[in-house]
């Protein structure tokens, strides 16, 4: 089963589905209320269905009297509503026959209104609810009979095929027709009418979903035992994939009434620049605009007097220029409407700037590298692809350099010495040529600034403040890459008030148990200096000495 697009009937499919799958279930009042539900829905979809196949029938109709051309599009059309009336009546007499043996609730002034769809036997009720519905809406023997014993289920599935070879006859007559006695303006698109065929809502019942359930035939597979309201929204839902189908093919013939206009069914990007080249600090400004195209347009290219080949609905127009300066070309394309045969011609100029390419590295940050440190640099190669740009490192300060396009990343490991360079070198990758060399000093990381964790280095401090510190840290002051150093040790000296100094030597920058007990015994009077601090930054091979720091408690 194919799935519908239309939500209203997707809704009603999967409504049909959940409601057979509960009649596994005991069948209450409700779920036969809902059958009942489910059917006065199909059928409000019906009627809606048939109204506007019958204003889509009128307008082609209407159409002629300005386009009698078109006469055999719209006789297709008013075709179509008879081929399904004989499956239509063989389901309403089906409908019939099931509800006869127990009757049919009608209020007193409709039974005349009952009596025009075939029914015969009545029971008179006064609720309203009751009017239309089957008196024997449990009954599943009359539905095995009719459907199965009788044969009437084979039947319906046999002309549910025939309606739906006598839809697609109605196609391929047009075509065929059309082929004999062609309408200027008018082209069917045969792939469109074999997606409109394998989409049609009236679909042929799956024989291999009944024989794998283990069934003799379709009809047991469907309505073996069938409460009769079950059948109701099931044989209503048969009605409505033939008007359905109907209405499909109805509005496929009425898009094609004269239709002179090209299907744009291709998409792509397209961006068109005011200049083609465009110098360091000036605007770079571009169209960009949704391109849509036809796959039923013929066309050719031609620029400057030579046709370009067509590849995927366009073409690809190179050129390689002998002089520098403004280039300019003309593009002309011709395009065969499928549909008219007219030939429409569209032509427009353009040009481009052609440079003598030149290539300028810049450190992001500052003119040095650093070691340890990511070191940005930018590639500007104007006059140039990017992507022919070959950008590597020689010379003093070893290292490695990594990126593409115009940004790079240079990973320094030693200092350069006097009148000693790291160079970036920039290659043009189709001709091997080196297109310059750059250089640059490589330098250590500078020293950080050795601290308390308050952030402090020396001078008076509350006695609470020193008792809050956890150790040094090793601060790089105005430094513009991201790196961190740490605190490798220290010596503190502690000197109490009218007592000898007393020190303790700690490993890492962080305060260990004896230097925490000085710090934990700070008061008025006391000092304490910090000696002898080593600290280590990236690509630091060994410690560096650093700052000592003095505090005096006040």
């Amino acid at each position: 089963m194919s799935i519908p697009k239309e939500p209203r009937q997707l809704m009603i499919n999967l409504m049909y589905l959940v409601l057979t799958a509960m009649l596994a279930l005991n069948v209450s009042a409700e779920i036969i209320n809902a059958f009942f539900m489910l059917d006065k829905g199909i059928k409000h979809t019906n009627e809606i269905v048939d109204l506007s196949v019958k204003a889509t029938i009128e307008q082609m109709k209407a159409t002629l009297e300005t386009k009698p051309n078109l006469k055999p599009i719209a006789d297709a059309a008013a075709e179509v509503p008879e081929k399904i009336k004989t499956l239509l009546e063989m389901v309403n007499k089906i409908r019939v026959d099931i509800t006869e043996p127990g009757g049919l609730y009608t209020l007193a002034d409709h039974q005349s209104k009952w009596a025009g769809y075939g029914y015969k036997k009545f029971q008179i009720t006064t609720d309203k609810k009751l009017d239309g519905k089957p008196v024997g809406y449990k009954d599943k023997d009359v539905t095995h009979r009719i459907f199965v014993d009788e044969g009437q289920g084979e039947k319906l599935k046999k002309q549910i095929g025939i309606t739906r070879n006598e839809l697609l006859a109605v196609l391929d007559n047009l075509v065929a027709k059309l082929e004999k006695e062609p309408i200027k303006g008018v082209k069917l698109d045969l792939k469109a009418i074999e997606e409109l065929k394998k989409e049609l809502v009236l679909e042929m019942p799956d024989d291999k979903i009944w024989q794998d359930a283990g069934k003799k035939d379709w009809a047991n597979y469907v309505f073996a035992y069938m409460p009769v309201a079950s059948c109701y929204p099931l044989l209503r839902k048969f009605e409505n994939d033939a008007k359905n189908a109907s209405s499909q093919i109805v509005n496929f013939l009425a898009a094609n009434m004269g239709n002179k206009v090209l299907v744009y069914d291709k998409f792509d990007v397209f961006s068109q620049s005011k200049k083609g080249y465009i110098l360091l600090g000036e605007t770079y400004e571009a169209e960009i605009a949704l391109g849509a195209y036809s796959s039923q347009a013929k066309f050719s290219v031609n620029v400057n007097g030579s046709n370009l080949a067509i590849d995927g609905a366009k073409a690809k127009y190179s050129a390689r220029p002998s002089s520098v300066g403004t280039q300019r070309y003309s593009a002309t394309i011709n395009v065969t409407n499928p549909q008219t045969g007219e030939i429409e011609t569209v032509k427009k100029d353009f040009e481009y700037e052609v440079g003598v390419p030149s290539i300028t590295v810049a450190a992001d940050k500052m003119n040095v590298f650093y070691i340890g440190v990511d070191n940005p640099i930018s590639v500007s190669a104007a006059g140039m692809n990017s992507a022919d740009v070959a950008v590597s490192i020689s010379g003093a300060g070893g290292g490695t350099i990594s990126g593409s396009g115009s940004k790079y990343m240079v990973k320094a490991t030693s200092q350069t010495a006097k009148d000693q360079y790291c160079n970036i070198v920039v290659t043009n990758k189709k001709t091997g040529k080196s297109m310059g060399s750059y250089p640059f000093r490589v330098k250590r990381i500078p020293d950080p600034q050795a601290r308390l964790t308050n952030n402090k280095t020396d001078g008076a401090i509350g006695s609470g403040e020193m008792k809050a510190m956890t150790g040094l840290m090793a601060v790089l002051d105005n430094f513009d890459f991201d790196a961190r150093c740490e605190i490798q040790g220290f010596t503190l000296w502690f000197t109490a008030p009218r007592q000898d100094p007393v020190s303790t030597t700690v490993a890492g920058g962080k305060f260990d148990a004896k230097a925490m007990q000085m710090v934990s015994a700070a008061k008025p009077g006391a000092s304490y200096q910090f000696v002898d601090v080593k600290g280590r930054c990236p690509g630091d091979t060994a410690g560096r000495k650093l700052n000592g720091l003095a505090f005096q408690v006040k």
